[in-house]
């Protein structure tokens, strides 16, 4: 079991913070932000706040995990994964599936905000071992006493 709630389990990854550009009086949308550092760990925590934005505002974005296939069709060997929805002034918690052992990660920021900051926690406490490789092992030990 996770150990969520215990703060020496969590460590800031990475943080940027992006604006919107004007240019001749007309505003830009913030384009796609990509986190420039592979991840290694599957349990993450992102905190997302806009000090332009409205007090109704709630949705500050996706999250999306890139997954790198091996194979390059169309000139790109990258594949979206899973793509999950980030909350603005609050901690949102993701468990993405481990499909691969690295993976990385884009935002994709609502087309309305001026500005957004993110702030990505990865989970480095313990996490148990998943069911398929207690399975595995426990498979390879029968076939060895058989």
């Amino acid at each position: 079991m996770l150990q969520l709630n215990n703060s020496d389990n969590w460590e800031l990854f990475y943080s940027i913070s992006q604006g919107a550009v004007t240019i001749a009086g007309i505003t830009a949308p913030i384009p796609e932000i990509t986190v420039p550092i592979l991840l290694d760990r599957h349990v993450i925590a992102i905190y997302a706040t806009s000090s332009t934005a409205k007090d109704t505002w709630k949705f500050a974005g996706f999250l999306n995990q890139r997954l790198r296939l091996g194979l390059t069709v169309g000139g790109n060997p990258d594949t979206d994964g899973s793509r999950r929805r980030i909350w603005l002034n609050r901690i949102t918690l993701i468990i993405l599936p481990k499909l691969t052992p690295e993976y990385a990660i884009t935002f994709t920021v609502p087309s309305w905000f001026k500005d957004v900051s993110y702030s990505i926690y990865k989970y480095v406490g313990t996490e148990n071992e998943p069911i398929e490789t207690i399975l595995s092992r426990l498979e390879s030990k029968i076939d060895a006493i058989a």
